[in-house]
């Protein structure tokens, strides 16, 4: 059997578990996340449409190994998200997780669990492992110490696993065959894969996003500003200098600058919204208002641009 992974089921997976083990943050304090896979069953083949992000682990320095503990909210997020893929024909077809820094497999302290709570209702339910190190630095963590690490090539970062007894949650797991579509080959998935983690990891924190993104809209108006009265003073000078004739190709040169920061900065919104689709199911009510309030103030100050911009040409 083929598991079917669309490209942005492949990045949800990596985003929301980037965002939470990356080297922005301090080793000890990567967390694991969860999430569900949304789709249907063809025959022996799985077909994801959609992968959501339910919960993270909770931090604690003092305990040996971090709390993984679903909220009622999460199982909210479950019944919500199943009911809704249920109106269009689908399903929840399986589970995904994160092994940070460590070994892809179903750990004894749930995983095996889980995966047969799910296999209990859909005897083709999958459960998949990321580890975004893996991924990066392409390599397989030994079984135990002392073993060597593996090298590996255009490996996604992930394996995907079943029990082979669905009643069972001491039933040995084997791993499932997969295809992630959207890339033109195992090379470029790899390369775009790894300059999207860059993004994330600079532009997706686990914490502060109001904060971030305040900062960032903050800066780029500025800089806008700046531009606009910077292309008004030099023209100025032009004019009182006697050189008016420059005046045309400067204010063309200027405005193509000028149209250029703007394009970059709508590139940067889009993805920021694309973000969005990376939180936690329970997080969305509440973070997707602010942020695209604190985006609008970008739209607000964009609105007047072509204004500014015709006035400098009737000006001068």
């Amino acid at each position: 059997m083929t598991v079917i992974i669309p490209k942005k089921v492949y990045q949800t997976i990596v985003a929301a578990a980037v965002r939470y083990a990356n080297v922005r943050i301090p080793f000890e304090e990567w967390l694991e996340v969860s999430g569900i896979f949304i789709g249907k069953n063809e025959g022996n083949e799985v077909y994801i449409s959609e992968a959501y992000p339910i919960m993270h682990q909770t931090y604690d320095p003092d305990a040996i190994i971090d709390k993984y503990i679903w909220s009622d909210e999460d199982y909210i997020s479950l019944s919500i998200l199943d009911e809704e893929a249920f109106s269009r024909g689908e399903f929840t077809v399986g589970w995904w997780h994160s092994h940070p820094g460590f070994k892809v497999m179903l750990s004894g302290f749930g995983d095996l669990k889980t995966t047969l709570s799910f296999q209990s209702m859909n005897p083709l339910a999958i459960a998949l492992v990321f580890n975004p190190q893996r991924l990066i630095r392409q390599v397989q963590m030994p079984d135990k110490k002392g073993d060597p690490i593996i090298p590996l090539e255009n490996d996604p970062g992930f394996k995907i696993f079943r029990l082979d007894d669905p009643h069972n949650d001491k039933s040995p797991f084997h791993e499932v065959d997969y295809l992630i579509e959207g890339y033109e080959n195992a090379e470029h998935m790899i390369n775009m894969i790894n300059k999207f983690i860059i993004n994330i990891t600079n532009f997706f924190p686990k914490d502060n996003l109001f904060e971030t993104y305040e900062k960032f809209v903050k800066e780029r108006i500025h800089e806008l500003d700046s531009k606009i009265s910077g292309t008004e003073e030099y023209l100025k000078t032009l004019m009182r200098q006697g050189e008016s004739n420059r005046i045309p190709e400067v204010l063309e040169n200027q405005q193509r600058e000028i149209r250029k920061y703007v394009a970059e900065t709508f590139i940067k919104i889009e993805n920021i919204k694309e973000y969005m689709d990376y939180l936690e199911y329970k997080e969305r009510d509440t973070i997707i208002p602010k942020v695209k309030e604190i985006l609008s103030k970008w739209d607000e100050n964009i609105k007047i641009l072509n204004e500014q911009l015709s006035r400098f040409s009737k000006k001068f």
